[in-house]
């Protein structure tokens, strides 16, 4: 029986901190589970989360046979409904309580705070090329196309301050990749879609007033959850070079947005607040470099 508590903790745990990592741009939640050996289990589970699961529960609640019955537990045993549970408490305790640190950084030293999140983002690119086999010029090219596509997303950044629901609903969508592409977070995602400090600053910060928000967007993450599995399995299958090469384009395309911020946004150039935007940029990479080196060990 302790043994089990203790394990329910240890999970509990992990999940802050894949909840931590999801909440800073540069950092995969999905790279943590690999780091700490649960990426393939959450992953398995994952996977097993359908629609027809949600179609079997629906019609055992109109009908409780003890076919419905037995469809229904089967379901719950392949995704580890118990499993996820407490994984995803400790995620969701992390990005309650850790988004309003997030917000203190953002409101009073927001470039300080986006330079670190560059060295972090452009570091994890390492982690995409690293899981390149061929880097053929045909593949390079790929990167090159996700490289001018990710540059374009600078354009996405939406004007109004409050999103609609349909960019919200995509935003969930997308950003629920970071649990199955390496190197890429969802918190990046949502910073370069203009999302990121309204979902951190705003919905986590205050779900209930933000209630209707944060249902669309775990919506999307939802429904992302269930599709983008599938079409990443399909691309890995199809071609997994030229898919790890676009995603590294993406990833250097898109920096753009945050370092332009930083340009845009810095108050006032000079040596120190150059030489600490610097030494923080610096740092996002060596700790991206050291999770890297983790992994490794723990691979071997």
């Amino acid at each position: 029986m302790k043994t089990e508590t203790k394990n329910k903790l240890i999970l509990f745990l992990k999940g802050i901190l894949m909840g931590i990592c999801d909440l800073i741009p540069g950092i995969s939640g999905g790279t943590i589970a690999l780091i700490t050996g649960i990426y393939s289990k959450m992953i398995y589970s994952i996977s097993n989360i359908s629609f027809q699961f949600f179609f079997n529960g629906i019609k055992y609640l109109i009908n409780r046979n003890q076919e419905n019955e037995n469809k229904v537990r089967e379901g719950l045993k392949k995704i580890d409904l118990f499993f996820l549970a407490v994984l995803g408490a400790g995620i969701a305790t992390a990005i309650i309580f850790g988004s309003k640190a997030m917000t203190f950084l953002l409101d009073n030293y927001f470039t300080y705070t986006i330079a670190f999140f560059s060295g972090l983002i452009i570091a994890s690119s390492k982690i995409i090329y690293e899981n390149i086999e061929n880097h053929t010029k045909k593949n390079i090219s790929f990167g090159i196309i996700g490289f001018i596509i990710g540059a374009l997303f600078i354009f996405l950044v939406p004007i109004n301050t409050t999103p609609s629901y349909i960019y919200l609903f995509l935003g969930g969508f997308l950003a629920v990749s970071a649990m199955f592409l390496p190197g890429i977070s969802g918190a990046f995602i949502l910073l370069i879609m203009g999302l990121y400090e309204f979902m951190v600053k705003k919905v986590f910060n205050d779900i209930p007033g933000h209630f209707d928000y944060f249902i669309v967007s775990s919506f999307g993450a939802l429904i992302g959850m269930i599709t983008i599995s599938r079409v990443v399995n399909f691309l890995f299958k199809k071609d997994k070079c030229k898919t790890l090469y676009v995603l590294l384009g993406l990833v250097l395309g898109s920096l753009i947005i945050p370092l332009n911020r930083i340009y845009t946004e810095t108050a006032e150039w000079n040596i120190i607040n150059l030489s600490v935007l610097v030494f923080l940029f610096v740092l996002g990479i060596t700790i991206v470099l050291t999770a890297g080196k983790i992994k490794k060990k723990k691979a071997k």
